[in-house]
C-alpha cells in the first residue's frame, strides 16, 4: 500500500507504525491525535505484530524493532520500499515522552 508520508509500505511497516501510535488517515498513517485513539492504534499494532510473527514482545518497541530488523527478510520489515522512512518514524516515536507514557500505561494494564 502506498502511504503519502512513507511510500510503498508492506503490512509489517504499518503494524510497527500502529504500535507507536500512528493511525490510518486518508491513504496515509499519521500520529493519532487523541490519547484514546493513540492507545487503540497501539493495541491494534501489537495484536497485528503478534498475529504476523507468532511472538509477543508486548509494548516494548525496541524489542520489536530489533527482532524485525534481525529477521528482516522473513517478515519484510527491512523491505526497501518504505523501510528507511518507517524506521525513522519508529525511532523518533521511541523518544517521544507522550508515546513512551502511553506504551508504559498499556504495558501495566496488560
Amino acid at each position: 500500500m502506498t502511504l503519502r508520508s512513507f511510500g510503498r509500505a508492506v503490512p509489517i511497516h504499518m503494524h510497527m507504525l500502529s504500535l507507536v501510535g500512528y493511525e490510518c488517515a486518508e491513504a496515509d498513517m499519521r500520529p493519532a491525535t487523541t490519547g484514546n485513539s493513540r492507545k487503540n492504534a497501539m493495541r491494534e499494532g501489537r495484536h497485528s505484530l503478534v498475529r504476523t510473527t507468532g511472538i509477543d514482545f508486548g509494548y516494548d518497541v525496541a524489542a520489536w524493532r530489533d527482532f524485525l530488523k534481525d529477521r528482516g527478510k522473513e517478515f519484510g520489515y527491512k523491505h526497501p520500499y518504505a523501510f528507511a522512512s518507517v524506521d525513522r518514524a519508529v525511532q523518533c516515536a521511541m523518544n517521544d515522552p507522550s508515546v513512551i507514557a502511553a506504551l508504559a500505561e498499556l504495558a501495566k494494564s496488560g
